[in-house]
């Protein structure tokens, strides 16, 4: 079978008026004149041998090839920029000093091994505590190069990878005495006063964990222990954050039974930030720390 022939250029203007439905909105993102980009496709589509889009329609819809071609378009061009943001860099230019951002229920004790072990790697860490959304600009604009994060159970965007590092395991914790009976009903949890300890929630991450409809945020821990020992609330909190030494404070035990509630956590990353091969010895840093634990 014979190749095709084709271009980064083709393949980008291709994706481009996918995701714009016209010709002119895509000219204008891409900065290029209307005729070039049509005549990108028209190029592309020859070489091809069939057609991308229906033209008659508008917005321009996809042919069942067109569909199938630009998934794969997608993720060719995710890799070009990767590839264009190594061949940036010099040739063996390695970071001496990264920054790593993590949510309130990172464990401590977990960072500080990182810290550790990079340091053998004549690395230096910086620890940025920090929302996910701030820590997914920060990735994407090269102020930030690593994310410990929970896992929000969508894509995150299309310039930022991802790998599985653990799972946290987080319970329901309050004054003792705040809910009488036991097991505690999930409608008396909803009915009550929930700390939690993020500024925002994505939509994924507070179906997980928000249970009750009032709702007080407090991102600092020992701001958070204060409240919840004087109890303004209950709330949901890591086992590592050792709660049950808190004064006052008792792990509930809820109707759904006594088992903590899991929740997967993933490293983020962009690609091309820093050298793939330092990369993965960072990531390698990583799972290794999580799982001396």
């Amino acid at each position: 079978m014979d190749s095709v022939n084709f271009t980064l250029a083709q393949i980008e203007a291709f994706a481009c008026v996918c995701e714009c439905g016209t010709l002119t909105k895509a000219a204008k993102k891409l900065k290029k004149d209307r005729t070039t980009v049509s005549q990108l496709l028209d190029y592309l589509e020859i070489d091809l041998g069939y057609t991308l889009f229906d033209r008659a329609t508008r917005p321009l819809t996809l042919t069942e090839p067109g569909k199938l071609l630009y998934r794969q378009a997608r993720l060719f061009l995710h890799e070009a920029r990767a590839f264009s943001e190594v061949a940036r860099q010099m040739p063996g230019q390695i970071e001496t000093r990264l920054t790593l951002c993590y949510d309130p229920l990172t464990p401590r004790e977990f960072l500080l091994r990182l810290v550790e072990r990079l340091a053998q790697e004549q690395i230096t860490l910086d620890l940025l505590l920090c929302e996910r959304a701030d820590a997914e600009r920060w990735l994407d604009e090269g102020k930030a190069h690593i994310g410990i994060f929970q896992a929000l159970n969508r894509s995150v965007n299309t310039h930022l990878q991802w790998r599985a590092v653990g799972s946290l395991e987080l319970a329901v914790w309050a004054k003792r005495g705040l809910f009488p009976g036991k097991p505690v009903s999930l409608l008396h949890l909803a009915a009550g006063t929930q700390l939690v300890p993020f500024r925002e929630m994505p939509d994924s991450l507070a179906q997980r964990i928000q249970i009750a409809d009032r709702v007080i945020r407090v991102n600092e821990l020992t701001l958070l222990e204060k409240r919840l020992c004087a109890g303004e609330g209950w709330a949901f909190l890591p086992l590592h954050f050792g709660v049950e030494n808190w004064p006052g404070i008792e792990r509930l035990e809820t109707e759904i039974g006594d088992r903590g509630l899991m929740h997967p956590v993933v490293a983020l990353w962009k690609p091309g930030h820093i050298a793939q091969s330092q990369l993965e010895k960072v990531i390698a840093a990583v799972e290794s720390a999580w799982q001396t634990q």
